[in-house]
């Protein structure tokens, strides 16, 4: 009996070591993309922030006017659920937004790149940080309109160096200049969906107008759960929207929405709209599915542990007259001891 005990409490050890392995493993998965932790980046004081996403597809997304309108619904709907700034004149929430991918010829001098062309406005490199080896973002507050990012695959072909910072280029018979180069990411999720073809932003003022925006960001105070995805939910009409789809990236990563993709695993391959996710939402969906998959191993090996439990506490209510019996006479033979002890000084 007493070689059982053993072997299951070596068993319970394995276990539970395991389930420790996996459980870091899901947490480093978590951590792994900056483009899904901008919430943590923003939030500031106690208000909880979340970060949601939506997602549309080219014929029904949206121009700069529906942006900025969106803004202010979104203010109103903030107004409406009595949520003000902790600090009097301090930004609330920010978000930013995104177009294309589409390919495009860049030029400098006799040198000519195929590359994939991104057009963005608001906070994006907040919710978006490179790793930058040279220069710097752009922001919608520059004066010039003209600077655009590169990745280092795009510098060393056009320029033979990731050193390009202020270096010219041409796009489309436009000049821009650069304003910074980032290193593409060696994170293998993203590195998998981001392809072989260089990446060019660049600000949509830059960039003319006619630009539809197909990704919309933002980081806002969420007091409840949901209420962030809710109010952008409100904004934009999404309900019964097909054309459109919400990310909550914040819950993503959480156990219930795991239990889901697991739930439905096999339906998440299925194409149910035309909406084309970024490289970036793509390499955050194979860590939702890898996650969820890590949580499976962590339910498995959490099992014996559980049964464990549960078996030596159904000894315990079981044997429980008699092992409190004991301990009563041990009780009494220890107070005993002790009462001798006592007359016997005294």
């Amino acid at each position: 009996m007493k070689r059982v005990y053993i072997i299951l409490a070596a068993a319970n050890a394995l276990s539970l070591m395991l389930f420790g392995i996996f459980s870091f493993g899901e947490y480093r998965l978590e951590k792994s993309l900056p483009d899904q932790q901008a919430a943590g980046r923003w939030a500031a004081g106690d208000t909880p922030y979340a970060q949601v996403s939506v997602f549309s597809e080219q014929s029904s997304g949206w121009d700069i006017n529906d942006i900025f309108t969106a803004r202010v619904n979104t203010d109103k709907k903030l107004a409406e659920n009595s949520i003000v700034s902790e600090k009097e004149g301090a930004r609330l929430w920010t978000d930013a937004f995104s177009a294309g991918q589409e390919k495009v010829s860049v030029t400098y001098g006799r040198n000519t790149a195929e590359t994939r062309l991104i057009v963005t406005g608001g906070d994006f490199f907040l919710f978006h940080p490179f790793d930058l080896l040279a220069g710097s973002y752009y922001s919608d507050d520059d004066v010039m309109h003209d600077r655009a990012v590169i990745d280092d695959v795009l510098a060393w072909q056009l320029y033979g160096s990731s050193d390009a910072a202020g270096m010219p280029l041409i796009i489309d018979g436009k000049y821009y200049q650069v304003a910074g180069v980032y290193k593409r990411s060696d994170n293998n999720n993203t590195e998998k969906v981001y392809g072989t073809a260089p990446r060019i932003f660049i600000p949509y003022q830059g960039w003319g107008d006619g630009t539809v925006f197909t990704c919309y960001e933002a980081c806002l105070p969420s007091l409840v759960s949901g209420q962030g995805a809710g109010i952008l939910t409100d904004v934009f009409s999404l309900k019964d929207n097909t054309g459109k789809k919400l990310v909550e990236n914040s819950d993503r990563y959480s156990t219930e929405n795991r239990f889901g993709i697991i739930r439905d695993f096999g339906m998440r391959s299925v194409i149910d709209s035309a909406v084309r996710y970024p490289y970036w939402e793509n390499a955050a969906r194979v860590t939702e599915d890898k996650s969820a998959l890590l949580l499976v191993f962590q339910a498995l090996f959490l099992v014996l542990p559980v049964l464990t439990v549960l078996g030596l506490l159904g000894l315990l209510i079981k044997n429980r007259k008699k092992l409190f019996g004991k301990l009563l006479n041990r009780l009494k033979s220890r107070w005993g001891s002790r009462r001798k002890l006592i007359e016997r000084v005294n």
